[in-house]
């Protein structure tokens, strides 16, 4: 492990610049966040992330639940353009995701990521992340990844909760109004997801 000699990267997490580490992993040399270990870049030595634009062969989904229908439609519509699921289900809040996540395991569909904003109506995201843990120790199914994608700081009560709920990790969405910068920090999500959870052969 060593400190790049950039002074800073922006991690998303944090929502700030900030200092930064890179681990060289088998054909990977990974850069994270020097406060909290977020994943800010990923190499691969050996060009496999060329493949990642494929698609994956059989059908697959991604969830992505946000009480903006503005929001949903970015991470929906960039989603689709990098061909991260065969399969995209967009909700409104928490509830409306558990009645789907549900079903999706009842039929044995594969699942590759769940995108959870915190604060939702009827049910908020992290109400809706423990049921859907709940729902896989039910079915005795695999777990999904959950990415937080959220407005919010995160706390270390967030943290806590995070590693309860793990594989979880939590993304800042920023408050910025501006348009432009939210799709910014949506296709910075998109290009996390790809490296840390594209889907494998």
């Amino acid at each position: 492990m060593h400190t790049m000699g950039d002074e800073s990267k922006y991690c998303l997490c944090c929502g700030d610049d900030v200092p930064f580490n890179t681990f060289r992993r088998n054909e990977r040399v990974e850069v994270t966040c020097a406060f909290c270990g977020f994943t800010l870049d990923v190499q691969d030595l050996f060009g496999a992330s060329e493949k990642q634009g494929q698609r994956p062969e059989q059908d697959s989904y991604a969830l992505v639940t946000d009480d903006s229908r503005y929001t949903r439609k970015i991470i929906e519509d960039l989603l689709k353009a990098r061909r991260f699921s065969s399969n995209i289900m967009s909700f409104e809040n928490g509830l409306e995701l558990i009645s789907g996540y549900s079903r999706l395991l009842n039929e044995k569909n594969q699942i590759d990521i769940a995108i959870i904003d915190l604060n939702m109506p009827v049910m908020d995201g992290l109400t809706a992340a423990r049921l859907l843990r709940s729902l896989e120790a039910h079915n005795n199914a695999k777990k999904t990844p959950i990415v937080f994608f959220s407005a919010e700081k995160a706390d270390e009560n967030l943290r806590k909760q995070m590693e309860n709920l793990d594989p979880a990790n939590y993304v800042n969405k920023g408050s910025d109004p501006d348009p432009d910068k939210l799709v910014a920090r949506v296709e910075s999500l998109i290009g996390y997801l790809m490296e840390k959870y594209k889907p494998k052969k």
